[in-house]
């Protein structure tokens, strides 16, 4: 009993060393943010106060919904509270700060449930986060065929394939009418796996993707949509408080770009801001030149929605139960 509390003790202080070692080399040493202007960033924050106490506010909404959306689903294989679903996002937000794509939210959640099966639990927090990348590819794809005529005339990335921007269209649409059909009919796809043997012996998990109704996988993604509309309105502010020209429907457009190119590359680790700082700077260079304004928003909506959480997560971290009674 003792070896497990001293093990437990460790891979905790462990994560929360990673987590506080990654953040700090993101913030402190990372060539992004040591060459840019600090003070103007500073004082712009200090002039627009208000603003970033209201996206600080939908930071704790947008984190509050993600609860809302991993009880509701969790109560499928136990009945959780909201503050201890809330404990475990935030737990989750920190081990996923150093894990590849956020791979570690599924295992930071899953440790605060007391009897159901842990692996079910990845699982159902799995199809929580393809829920979310949904909504991201369906209004990032709605974004890029409005500006489609843009990047196809300004990038050479998409330059080369305007030629085919009619099939383009066609790839995208198939895309979101298959993954949306696939997210909605998942039972059909499953049945498949019935007939390997092999396969069949994790039928109890993998009979897990099919445990939502199609009324209840709708509410899921209304969660998921409630948070695209919350941290979309926290970058669409921050623009603004960096003094980005460009129109709020252009803006918007961006954003929904932005957020889709992000979702689909892979990162090392959640903090690379700067992944999300250049393609930020990419997207918005069609509507503007203020490149070091655009920087500053992704780096600020990146402190307040991942970094600020990891480090509350740190507390929470210390109540994770790796091994059961």
């Amino acid at each position: 009993m003792n070896f497990k509390k001293t093990l437990s003790f460790l891979i905790k202080i462990g994560i929360v060393v990673f987590s506080l070692y990654f953040l700090y080399k993101e913030l402190v040493l990372k060539n992004d943010i040591v060459n840019f202007d600090k003070s103007l960033f500073f004082k712009l924050i200090t002039d627009n106060i208000i603003l970033i106490v209201i996206v600080l506010f939908l930071m704790f909404l947008n984190w509050f919904l993600e609860a809302l959306k991993w009880r509701y689903m969790i109560s499928k294989i136990e009945k959780v509270s909201i503050y201890t679903s809330l404990k475990a996002v935030f737990a989750g937000i920190t081990v996923s700060s150093f894990t590849p794509n956020r791979v570690g939210e599924y295992g930071g959640r899953v440790f605060y449930l007391e009897k159901a099966d842990r692996l079910k639990g990845v699982i159902i927090t799995f199809i929580g986060s393809m829920s979310q990348l949904l909504i991201t590819i369906l209004f990032g794809s709605i974004s890029f065929i409005i500006l489609s005529e843009l990047l196809f005339e300004s990038k050479v990335l998409f330059s080369a394939i305007s030629k085919f921007k009619l099939l383009v269209f066609l790839l995208l649409f198939l895309l979101n009418v298959f993954i949306f059909y696939f997210f909605y009919n998942v039972h059909s796809f499953i049945s498949f796996f019935n007939l390997n043997k092999y396969i069949n012996r994790f039928k109890q998990y993998i009979q897990t993707f099919t445990i939502y109704n199609s009324s209840e996988l709708t509410n899921i993604l209304l969660f998921s949509f409630s948070r695209y509309i919350v941290f979309s309105i926290q970058f669409l502010i921050l623009l603004n408080v960096f003094e980005i020209d460009s129109s709020t429907f252009h803006s918007m457009l961006s954003v929904m770009l932005i957020f889709l190119f992000v979702s689909i590359i892979p990162t090392i680790v959640v903090a690379e801001i700067g992944v999300r700082g250049s393609v930020a700077i990419y997207v918005f260079s069609l509507f503007t030149i203020n490149s070091i304004g655009v920087f500053s928003s992704t780096l600020l909506l990146w402190i307040i929605n991942l970094v600020i959480p990891s480090l509350i997560g740190i507390y929470f971290v210390f109540n994770l139960n790796f091994f059961r009674k």
